[in-house]
């Protein structure tokens, strides 16, 4: 399509208008000032200023999700759950709901640092929205970069780039630099959110492993037990984790596949990941009838290897004392499952090898049960002045603000007096 010809008035005009916003003048430039006309210029500075708010958003958000968090894991410091971990070195051990809670918090307070930095990195794409891939196509031929305007002084595109930095309330330009900067933004974005949607999916199986053993359980399953809210965060962390892929590949378009914006997408599944996890944590209920079955069920081989150890101290035999033990673990086999671990200690007791060594038997299981290592880490990471209380700091107002109501004491309602 050609551009329609304008008069010399009309271009004085254009100029005498661009002096007046700016204080910048090109006297001589019988061209059209084509500020915010092209594509490249646009859509740019529009993205930055579209990050910026939609970090600002997400940020906000996973503050809320922090600090609901931090108030369950204190709530839950001391309370015992047990873990299987087939690449730990004690495949079953006992912890606290706390402690585990608490890891997320930890990681995700990692994500939230991250998304600040980023947040604090963005600027402007600056005044000049000529390209090179623009300049080689016929319609923008008729259009000169900023530069070219100001025949060649570099001083008044600097002046104008930092304009158009405080206008659009920006504490830095990359216009000298800007494809470069837009790639490792873009970049690191994605890959933020690529760790927040993995996060996530180690939440989902914590929170499987937890329902399985009906340790933790959500507050309204279904109607068959099962949760509700871990299968969609699955599906919102794995969709979450495809776009920031997408996203982060320079080559990809910004519509790449779709009719939406891809930036969009990707903020609208991390926000998306971050609301289903807040759900989850406010709606988590600890069963601690079930949790406290399920310790006591595998007492007996989480004990072993503790008496083994004090009792190698006391210069037993090890293969000696494993034996003993087999032999007490299948004596008890075919007994009901809710009375074999009182029948393993019982018999432990009162065996002939065993029985001088109460005080270590006594000591193995405490041992087991000691939980004073996970209790200190819930007060470092969500403890008064803890890791997560810091991060929280600058949204304590936003925070106060959506959890004024909670604080509020309910009101009594009293019947009123009769006749």
């Amino acid at each position: 399509m050609q551009m329609r010809s304008l008069t010399p008035d009309h271009v004085l005009d254009l100029r005498a208008q661009f002096h007046f916003v700016t204080d910048i003048d090109a006297p001589r430039s019988e061209h059209w000032l084509n500020i915010g006309v092209t594509h490249e210029y646009t859509l740019e500075n529009t993205e930055q200023i579209l990050m910026t708010h939609a970090l600002d958003i997400l940020i906000t958000k996973l503050s809320m999700l922090l600090y609901r968090l931090r108030n369950f894991a204190m709530d839950h410091k001391s309370v015992h759950c047990l873990i299987y971990e087939s690449d730990y070195d004690r495949p079953t051990y006992v912890t606290t709901i706390g402690e585990k809670v608490a890891s997320w918090a930890k990681t995700l307070g990692e994500i939230l640092w991250c998304f600040q930095k980023l947040r604090c990195n963005i600027g402007s794409a600056g005044s000049q929205p000529i390209t090179r891939c623009e300049q080689g196509n016929i319609a923008f031929l008729d259009k000169l970069s900023m530069l070219e305007h100001f025949e060649g002084d570099e001083s008044k595109c600097e002046r104008l780039d930092d304009l158009l930095r405080q206008k659009m309330g920006f504490e830095k330009c990359y216009a000298k630099d800007y494809f470069r900067y837009r790639s490792g933004t873009n970049g690191r974005l994605g890959r933020i959110c690529h760790t927040l949607g993995d996060t996530a999916l180690r939440v989902v199986e914590d929170l499987d492993h937890f329902d399985s053993g009906g340790q933790l359980v959500e507050k309204r399953p279904k109607s068959d037990g099962s949760p509700i809210t871990s299968p969609l965060l699955r599906i919102a962390a794995d969709a979450l984790m495809q776009v920031s892929i997408t996203f982060k590949d320079p080559r990809v378009s910004k519509t790449h596949g779709e009719d939406e914006y891809i930036m969009v997408r990707l903020f609208k599944h991390a926000a998306r990941v971050v609301r289903i996890l807040q759900s989850i944590v406010e709606g988590l209920y600890y069963n601690s009838q079930n949790a406290n079955t399920i310790k006591w069920l595998e007492m007996p081989f989480m004990m072993s290897g503790p008496l083994i150890s004090r009792l190698t101290l006391r210069r037993e035999d090890p293969m000696t004392i494993m034996r003993h033990l087999r032999n007490i673990g299948l004596s008890v086999m075919n007994e009901p499952s809710e009375r074999q671990t009182y029948s393993f200690l019982d018999r432990l007791m009162h065996h002939g090898f065993f029985n001088t060594h109460a005080v270590d038997i006594r000591n193995a299981v405490l041992s087991v049960q000691d939980v004073t290592h996970s209790e200190r880490l819930v007060d470092e990471i969500c403890g008064e002045h803890g890791i997560i209380d810091r991060r929280l700091q600058p949204y304590l107002g936003y925070i106060r603000e959506m959890t004024a109501g909670e604080s509020q004491t309910p009101l009594m309602i009293e019947s009123a007096r009769g006749n």
